[in-house]
């Protein structure tokens, strides 16, 4: 690293942070210098998601953020933030990065506080610092008189009365409070999970958690513990710390949203762990909104876990990769970011691996139940006690467990190269956070310096024109309402009719094949074998398929199967992409009922405040197709998964029906009609083909179905979302014009001294701002020279 270079970045990104803090506090300390909400507006039309940005709780949020950024730098610490939903695997995801088990894994929410597990060399065994733990002190004394007068069988009847929580419980009677310190992994388990329980125990006993005693990243527990795939390597720069962040369905607590939003805006970069089974699902959608919002000043990076369940038919590295950053991330995220993995099959290669280095052999696999995982995936189901005994075989399991996880790919890109350049990535993390303070704040402050030279009685007439707007956001809401239901009437049509036409052709092209034994020319992007194309699996006309031998009736089985998912799989592949046009569609077409919507009064405030002698621009958030989700995609994963659900429900019968089974990727698929004498094989091909086209018309429905359900979910958010955000533009116009005219009843002596004291602070945001971006570009240029 170009050490004198970082030193002077370095210092520069102190000054600027330390300026910037002590603009802000000036702010604070200022008579009518921050926004307030109205007192007499409309308490639920006003409410908002986020406090203004320049009210008291928004300039302290900006100053928390500061100072960690400063606190990163003078530690030179690179924080990455992990996130994910609750089964998404995000334990074993981070217990797989560190090479052992610092996480517990269980079936319910495991992070009530977010927890840093921080790289320490030579710490061989996890050790959990927890020094701000009074407020958690202070929640079990309340709990504990709580429990004095509450009947034990009405708890029961509310809460999961497990073993923890029974251990639990009897600590909090008895009094004996968290330690300070925890030494090795089942003391550390022992603690989080004791954590997280209690955050249950609060909910239901209404007693409030101390969630906001732990905002501050120097408060939240820290876990030091030296990483495998770091050990031996040379000394980075700086210090690797890891954050473990709550879901955002995690607890069932609301708020936990709003503290994700927080953890990893304040983060140096944020690697989010998505599930390759559920990248649809609602919780993930939550996540992927969160990491939208900050995905301007934060580099984000995926995990795609559980890619180990992949078949044949399931998207592969590439397509998974182009679906989350085009699809589900809307360039929101760099393709070459998107890593799909096998979290559990890393961490339990790992785990071997280790244990093999430590002890030279695993661990008794009826006390420890990892064992027997790692025997069965990387042995076979049949594994037997005596493969375990045999270490070179074991060892070399591992490995190849290890290189199927694909795991490696993003501990080299991500791992070896923030614990190599930490304090680099930490530095380029306080250059964005930065420019968007000042950013904002010269915009702000320049808008209030204006407001003090207007009359009043012009502020009051555009505050009042602000108010009547607001009204006017409320009613287009609603009337844009009507105007939206037909474009979505309209693309659901048009999706039907889609769909129905290539029923049509499937069952067209099924008919074709079981009449001439032929695939009927078709088009076909993917890798495919053209030889299916060209050959002919049985005689036009043929109704039965009679076969001397098991193994060649097996075998002709695999080709019909192929035949007919070239023919599936060819007019998914078009289905596809004309969803995908219509989706496209539906966007633009929202997108400008909305403009015209919003233009009027978009106008309306910027003609106001012209002609009040504002020259400032008021930027308006504008509607992006990024808030709605249409994926025409993953629409036949949802349809494929929800098809082979009876799968896991029944048990397979051996011979021609399994094979008839996992053909169809159907339990349900009987072969009565199968017949068997003398060693001869039958297959009947009409009863095949009628049971094929009933699966098609099904399938077909089922994507229906999922259409409709993703276009209703995906509008109805995004509206809301980009219209409570078009409000608060409003209401912070509206604060900040308020403010003025407050500033204008007082003392000619008070109003002067307000002025030079905004002017002072708006220079200062100015010079800010300007610093700001020459260290961002100079950052970058060096992070790129170390690149």
């Amino acid at each position: 690293m170009h050490t004198q270079t970082f030193f002077e970045l370095s210092q520069e990104a102190e000054r600027l942070l330390q300026f910037a803090l002590h603009n802000l506090n000036a702010l604070k300390q200022m008579p009518s210098g921050m926004q307030e909400n109205h007192p007499t507006a409309d308490a639920g039309r006003s409410a908002t998601v986020h406090p203004l940005h320049f009210s008291a709780r928004g300039v302290e949020a900006q100053q928390e953020t500061l100072q960690n950024e400063l606190r990163k730098i003078t530690q030179q610490e690179m924080v990455l933030a992990i996130v994910g939903t609750m089964k998404a695997g995000k334990s074993t995801t981070i217990n797989a990065i560190v090479g052992t088990e610092v996480l517990p894994n269980r079936n319910r929410p495991m992070t009530a506080l977010p927890t840093l597990i921080r790289h320490t060399p030579g710490q061989k065994e996890p050790v959990l610092h927890f020094s701000h733990v009074r407020p958690i002190e202070t929640l079990m004394q309340a709990l504990q008189e709580r429990l004095a007068h509450y009947p034990r069988d009405l708890l029961a009847g509310q809460l999961e009365v497990d073993n923890d929580m029974e251990s639990l419980l009897q600590r909090i009677i008895s009094g004996t409070t968290f330690e300070k310190h925890y030494l090795g992994a089942q003391p550390i388990f022992h603690c989080l999970k004791s954590l997280n329980d209690l955050v249950r125990l609060s909910g239901v006993l209404e007693v409030p958690f101390p969630f906001s005693a732990y905002a501050a990243i120097e408060h939240i527990p820290v876990i030091e513990v030296e990483f495998m795939h770091l050990a031996g390597l040379e000394k980075g720069h700086g210090q690797l710390t890891l954050l473990d962040t709550p879901g955002p369905n995690e607890a069932g607590q609301p708020h936990l949203q709003h503290m994700l939003q927080e953890q990893i805006s304040r983060a140096s970069a944020v690697l989010a762990v998505m599930d390759y089974t559920q990248l649809k699902s609602i919780s993930d959608e939550e996540v992927r909104q969160a990491l939208a919002s900050v995905s301007k000043s934060v580099p984000l990076f995926a995990l795609v876990n559980k890619f180990d369940q992949k078949d044949r038919n399931s998207d592969d590295e590439a397509q998974v990769r182009a679906l989350i950053a085009g699809t589900l991330m809307k360039g929101a995220i760099d393709p070459s970011h998107v890593f799909p993995v096998s979290s559990m099959w890393g961490y339990l290669a790992n785990r071997a691996r280790h244990e093999l280095a430590l002890r030279g052999s695993l661990p008794d696999h009826t006390e420890q139940r990892w064992v027997q995982d790692f025997a069965e995936a990387a042995l076979g189901r049949r594994w037997r006690t005596a493969d375990l005994s045999d270490v070179d075989h074991v060892h070399h399991a591992a490995n190849l467990l290890w290189e199927d996880s694909l795991f490696e790919q993003p501990i080299k890109a991500l791992l070896h190269a923030a614990h190599a350049n930490a304090s680099l990535y930490a530095l380029r993390s306080a250059s964005h956070k930065l420019l968007n303070y000042a950013q904002s704040a010269e915009e702000y402050l320049a808008f209030r310096c204006q407001g003090l030279e207007i009359k009043s009685e012009r502020l009051l007439e555009n505050i009042n024109q602000l108010e009547e707007d607001i009204d006017r956001l409320e009613r287009c809401q609603e009337s844009v309402k009507e105007a939206v239901q037909h474009e979505v009437k309209l693309a659901l049509q048009t999706g039907a009719e889609c769909i129905a036409g290539h029923e049509k052709q499937i069952q067209q092209a099924i008919h074709t094949y079981f009449q001439t034994g032929k695939v009927p020319p078709i088009e076909l992007s993917s890798t495919m074998s053209k030889a299916v194309l060209r050959r002919s699996d049985f005689e036009p006309g043929c109704q039965q398929i009679v076969l001397e031998e098991e193994s060649d009736a097996r075998l002709m089985m695999h080709k019909l199967r192929a035949s007919c998912e070239v023919i599936l799989l060819s007019v998914q592949e078009n289905l596809t992409r004309e969803l995908a046009l219509h989706f496209r569609h539906l966007e633009n077409a929202l997108g400008r009922i909305l403009r015209d919507a919003i233009a009027p009064i978009e106008a309306r405030v910027a003609n106001g405040l012209s002609q009040a002698g504002f020259s400032t621009h008021i930027s308006l958030p504008a509607f992006e197709s990024s808030q709605l989700n249409f994926n025409a995609h993953q629409l036949f994963t949802d349809v494929i998964e929800e098809a082979r659900a009876p799968v896991s429900q029944a048990r397979r019968q051996g011979g021609m029906r399994s094979t008839m089974a996992r053909w169809l990727s159907s339990n349900e698929w009987r072969w009565e009609e199968y017949t068997m004498t003398s060693a001869r094989y039958v297959i009947d091909l009409p009863k095949l083909q009628e049971r094929l086209s009933q699966y098609v018309s099904h399938f077909c429905t089922q994507i229906r179905k999922a259409m409709n359900a993703q276009i209703d979910i995906s509008v109805t958010a995004g509206l809301a979302t980009f219209f409570a955000e078009f409000q608060q533009g409003l209401t912070s116009i509206d604060a900040s014009l308020r403010q003025s005219l407050m500033a204008r009843q007082q003392s000619e002596a008070s109003l002067a001294q307000l002025r030079r004291q905004l002017t002072h602070c708006a220079t200062a945001a100015q010079f800010i701002h300007e610093d700001a971006r020459l260290l961002r570009d100079d950052i970058q240029t060096l992070f790129l020279a170390e690149q």
